[in-house]
């Protein structure tokens, strides 16, 4: 049975937090940067053919049969002269990066993921080749498996059923590495027709050894209604294959699924700013107990801990946050505490700490302000809890002050409190986020804010 717009939302919510997720594109999504579908792609060598084409074609047999009456070169250039004419932008693809998958398999020919990727400046490693396998760098790169070649390397790409029938022994490494992350990962199918006997076989052979047991997965697909067979398709993709299916009106629609998509997930990241250079014995025994309040408080209730080591304060944060992951002898603790140090060097440090307090700030749906060095004789501008404010005041974050007497946090406070209808989440309880109030409290007010903008973002 389809799962509803809720059930998929949530569902996948979690997969994507706890970081078990991995991504499988397919023509689908490509076409929305312009790229041909494969009824699209292989029309033309069809129509030279003089063979019908339909959706149930396969694919394989058409590139065979062309090949077979003008040539194994000659189907390799048509392809390539196709694919590589079109512009590579896209909405779909862009919102698909921000869900933040480091592992990416298509069957597709096309480079319109490495040239998004390629455009945000983040690195990549391609790999359509088993050699390709030994350059994989887990956690440093978004590994980016092509299964059936990449157009670089026309000769190398699979297409024609005779490529098929060798891809077993031409790609037996690449095969084991796609079944080992069907097990170990919840993979979402986006723009992928499931009529792909590549894939097919693999999803089949997983659920035919683990039965029960294996995982399963989760796909947003078209409604179809007006095939009879429709129903019955998607109801076997569950059963035999444990595909988990989110039916929508229309292609369009999947777009602004993932975009929903990715504000729950940025609504469960909770940046915190905060530094104070001072020793002195009350406000480091501030920082302690409002630090081991907020950081248990916030994982309690399944949100993730954003935070870039501010002076002091950051290294509280990070500390007790780590020690309540150990009295819940969670290990993987990286999936709860997102630590990410702006650290810049040479003339251009000032720009790359913005830069990166910039793209973490925006991978978050709030921000929690604390302390901030602030002498008013000589207000910094570089300041990192200013500048970090500035920044999620931008890009319309959920901003929660904790004022602090003679901080920075106390100016952020004054100014949210004077222009309050700008901040309506803060009405009720604006008056409460100031150090006078029991560290304990504070964080309850802290997860009530939080969770009531869940909904609304």
């Amino acid at each position: 049975m389809p799962l509803n717009k809720e059930q998929f939302l949530n569902q996948f919510t979690r997969q994507a937090l706890d970081e078990r997720i991995s991504l499988f594109v397919g023509a689908g999504a490509s076409a929305n940067a312009g790229y041909p579908s494969w009824y699209n792609l292989f029309k033309p060598l069809a129509k030279e053919l003089g063979t019908p084409l339909d959706g149930s074609s396969d694919y394989y047999r058409i590139a065979q049969y062309y090949s077979n009456k003008f040539g194994q070169a000659e189907l390799r250039k048509r392809i390539n002269d196709i694919i590589n004419k079109n512009d590579f932008q896209s909405p779909l693809i862009n919102e698909l990066i921000d869900i933040g998958f480091t592992n990416i398999w298509t069957t597709n020919f096309d480079n319109v993921l490495e040239l998004n990727y390629k455009s945000r400046n983040i690195l990549i490693n391609k790999v359509f080749k088993d050699t390709d396998l030994s350059n994989v760098e887990l956690n440093k790169r978004i590994n980016i498996y092509k299964m059936n070649g990449d157009i670089t390397n026309p000769e190398g790409i699979v297409a024609t059923q005779k490529d098929y029938e060798a891809y077993a022994d031409s790609h037996r490494m690449m095969l084991m590495f796609f079944k080992r992350e069907l097990i170990s990962s919840t993979f979402l199918f986006i723009g992928y027709s499931f009529t792909d006997y590549l894939v097919m076989d693999c999803l089949s052979e997983i659920t035919r050894y683990l039965g029960e047991a294996a995982p399963y997965h989760y796909t947003i697909m078209k409604d179809d209604k007006c095939n009879p067979y429709f129903t019955y398709f998607i109801d076997d993709l569950e059963r035999r294959y444990h595909i988990r299916i989110l039916l929508v009106n229309e292609y369009t629609d999947i777009f602004f699924v993932l975009c929903e998509l990715n504000k729950r997930i940025r609504n469960k990241r909770v940046f915190i700013s905060g530094a104070f250079r001072s020793f002195e014995q009350k406000i480091e025994e501030y920082s302690h107990n409002l630090s081991r309040s907020i950081t248990s408080h916030l994982l309690a209730n399944d949100y993730r801990i954003v935070n870039g080591i501010g002076r002091h304060f950051g290294t509280h944060i990070i500390g007790y946050a780590n020690e309540y992951l150990a009295k819940k002898g969670i290990k993987d603790k990286e999936k709860y505490i997102i630590v990410r140090p702006f650290v810049g060097f040479g003339e251009n440090s000032l720009e790359e700490k913005k830069r990166l307090r910039e793209e973490i700030i925006e991978g978050c749906g709030s921000a929690i302000f604390v302390f901030g060095d602030y002498n008013e004789h000589d207000p910094n501008p570089n300041s990192g809890v200013k500048e970090e404010f500035e920044i999620a005041l931008k890009n319309h974050k959920t901003i929660i002050p904790i004022a602090y007497p003679g901080m920075r946090s106390e100016l952020i406070w004054n100014q949210l409190k004077s222009n309050l209808t700008q901040y309506p989440y803060l009405e009720k309880s604006i008056d409460l986020l100031t150090s006078k109030y029991n560290t304990e409290e504070l964080a309850k007010i802290v997860i009530y804010i939080l969770d009531s903008v869940q909904d609304i973002k």
